[in-house]
């Protein structure tokens, strides 16, 4: 996986240590949940799910960046988009 959230400066580099990464968006949530007026996501970040949130927010950061997802209801799509969107 590649990220530029985790340094200072806005370069993808390959995250060497997944706990790390864990670690960042598990706080990121949590300041998520802490705001007023949203609806707090009880998200487990199992490792698919962090790689999806990694190239959702790819595909954010882009101009005019847009993706398609794609998958049955309940499979955490709307809430993974709203975490990396966040992160953003």
């Amino acid at each position: 996986m590649y990220v530029d959230f985790l340094n200072e400066y806005p370069v993808y580099e390959e995250v060497k240590n997944t706990d790390d990464l864990r670690t960042y968006m598990l706080d990121k949530l949590e300041r998520y949940n802490d705001q007023p007026r949203v609806v707090p996501m009880a998200l487990v970040l199992f490792h698919d799910a962090i790689q999806h949130i990694c190239k959702i927010y790819r595909v954010i950061r882009l101009k005019r960046g847009h993706m398609f997802n794609i998958g049955v209801g309940g499979s955490g799509r709307h809430s993974l988009t709203r975490l990396a969107s966040y992160l953003h």
